[in-house]
């Protein structure tokens, strides 16, 4: 198999480009910020799958960090995917929505812009590239199965996370 591990971007583009034209799911060949929790700043809980439900539309949640496979997620800064390590699928905003609210799940990789992120280290906000909004514990809930969603980028600490 080819890596594109070290390629240049422009390759990387045009590597998936033709996979996406050709009907193939791209995966996650690079994760440059490798296998994380993603940890939210204000409720301390991480960003999760159901364990048992591999499908795709499964939508994420919190839950108290255990640091299970279906907690561990893969991110490419080469291609802006969320990858969940349990899974195999990425993270999206589900059915390409663009308002406040909607929610976020995984389906298969496929790199449309509804599953390319851009995460800022330096303030810990998650954006996504086709609605510009960043993922967000709506509420500001602290409980355990809490949706996460996209919400206009505010910087508080229900939008803030931490991957370790």
């Amino acid at each position: 198999m080819f890596s594109i591990i070290g390629r240049p971007k422009a390759i990387v583009a045009v590597l998936f480009a033709a996979v996406a034209l050709a009907g193939a799911a791209p995966t996650v060949a690079s994760a440059e910020v490798g296998r994380s929790l993603f940890q939210n700043a204000h409720s301390h809980k991480c960003l999760e799958l159901p364990y048992s439900n591999t499908a795709n539309f499964a939508e994420v949640g919190q839950y108290d960090c255990h640091g299970e496979p279906n907690q561990q997620w893969n991110y490419s800064t080469s291609t802006g995917l969320i990858q969940n390590v349990r899974s195999g699928k990425c993270l999206e905003v589900l059915y390409y929505a663009t308002n406040n609210g909607a929610r976020l799940g995984q389906y298969d990789c496929y790199g449309g812009a509804n599953q390319v992120w851009y995460l800022n280290r330096s303030n810990g906000l998650i954006a996504n590239q086709h609605s510009g909004k960043c993922i967000d514990v709506y509420g500001w809930s602290t409980a355990n199965f809490a949706p996460i969603v996209q919400w206009d980028c505010h910087g508080g600490a229900n939008q803030i996370w931490w991957w370790r």
